[in-house]
């Protein structure tokens, strides 16, 4: 299930995500680039049990 959620961000950066990735794929982005470090911990866990 996804979840919405709001970030704030210098308009440089705005701009540059919008520039660089796209209007319609920043979200699929960030997810990526922060999925490994939030998801990682749950997976060792769960490997341990």
């Amino acid at each position: 299930m996804q979840k919405k959620l709001t970030i704030t961000v210098h308009e440089e950066v705005y701009a540059g995500l919008h520039k660089v990735i796209g209007p319609r794929k920043i979200s699929r982005f960030i997810e990526d680039l922060v999925r490994p470090h939030v998801v990682k911990a749950r997976l060792e866990s769960a490997y341990k049990r």
